[in-house]
């Protein structure tokens, strides 16, 4: 049986109809009157506590349920949402000479004007390759992120015996995420969506725990700021092992976790009063797969272009290692999340399908695009 909420017009008629009915043996009433008046008077009261056992009711489903009920939720199920948090990784830094240290709180800048912070006193080594040193930005979100190579600058002044020129390590610096939420009227910052805070907690709803299933790794890992989707295979590489993929999406197109938080959520997950004492637990992050790819777009503009890129990242970070990534397949995706009057991927990496590789934890991202008009 379906319910709905009847409106405010639907329950002044029904209060006109009535109170007439009662006092005259009609359902009419003078369009001035005071009947009237007390019908809208009693429709009015009856309107606010309809509205109000419908939020109640609302709020008795995750599904449906507002902000501060979901919060509610996740006290219940002992899952927060996740904090917002600031990007990190680690900087090279050379030296003309070994031994010189860099101290704890010395801060880096980006041409963009972004902040990093060094966590921790270091010494260099020196030599051509440089020593990493671990930073983190001063400010959550994910202006944070950068990839490989960028170069930063010292703040206040180059150290003596340093370079000046630094530059972002291989693993770049990611992590950062800030999502604004209102709770209560107030604003907060959150590291995940409130779509996917509730799909979170939908997931520990419908799964209950069982001490090592697919869904309790998934919730053990994506806990966590930088994992935005944990991969969980069971019985890989060999029986009775368990491998979890993790992946971060941002704003770039790079998917990879850092190394620091694959070892906080590996320590998190195989602790003795969570990982099943018989199984053989990995964590990993996943590699990128920089897929080249051929497409016809109808009209052929920047702003298709743009349209596309958005919805070719969303589509490929729903495959998984060891998945295959088809020309039509992708078609089909880009046809129903982009604002394209026709498309068509041509080619993936010059042919029609190409395996995403199960032992390197390949994931795809987007790599060079090669545009062309479709003939409509």
């Amino acid at each position: 049986m379906a319910f709905s909420t009847p409106t405010l017009s639907d329950l002044i008629r029904t209060a006109e109809n009535g109170i007439s009915s009662a006092f005259y043996g009609v359902v009419s009433v003078l369009r001035k009157g005071v009947l009237k008046v007390l019908a809208r008077v009693f429709a009015g009261l009856v309107h606010l506590l309809f509205m109000l056992l419908r939020l109640m009711w609302r709020n008795v489903f995750v599904a449906s349920a507002d902000v501060e009920s979901l919060k509610n939720f996740g006290t219940d199920f002992g899952i927060p949402n996740k904090p917002d948090a600031c990007a990190g990784g680690y900087a090279i830094i050379k030296a003309s000479s070994a031994s010189v240290e860099i101290e704890q709180g010395v801060v880096l800048v980006s041409d963009s004007g972004i902040e990093f912070e060094v966590v921790a006193d270091t010494v260099l080594t020196g030599g051509e390759d440089g020593t990493p040193v671990k930073v983190l930005a001063l400010e959550s979100g994910d202006e944070g992120n950068l990839p490989a190579g960028i170069v930063l600058s010292f703040r206040d002044g180059v150290p003596e015996d340093v370079d000046e020129i630094v530059s972002v390590g291989d693993e770049g610096l990611n992590g950062g995420v800030k999502i604004e939420v209102e709770v209560d009227g107030a604003v907060e910052y959150w590291g995940e969506t409130v779509e996917e805070y509730r799909g979170r907690l939908l997931d520990r709803r419908r799964n209950q725990p069982c001490g090592g299933s697919d869904t309790d790794y998934k919730s053990w890992a994506e806990r966590f700021s930088q994992v935005s989707r944990c991969v969980v295979e069971q019985c890989y590489p060999t029986a009775g092992a368990v491998r979890c993929v993790l992946c971060h999406f941002d704003n770039t197109d790079s998917v990879t976790v850092s190394s620091d938080a694959v070892q906080e959520v590996s320590d998190y997950i195989k602790s003795d009063d969570r990982r099943p004492i018989t199984a053989d637990v990995s964590v990993v992050s996943c590699k990128n797969k920089a897929l080249n790819l051929a497409i016809k777009v109808y009209p052929d503009n920047e702003n298709i272009h743009a349209s596309v890129r958005t919805a070719l990242r969303n589509a490929l970070r729903s495959y998984s290692p060891g998945d295959t990534v088809r020309a039509d397949a992708l078609t089909v995706k880009l046809l129903e999340s982009s604002v394209a009057e026709k498309i068509a991927v041509t080619s993936v990496l010059g042919q029609q399908a190409v395996v995403l590789d199960r032992a390197d934890a390949e994931m795809p991202v987007v790599g060079e695009i090669a545009w062309s008009e479709y003939s409509v």
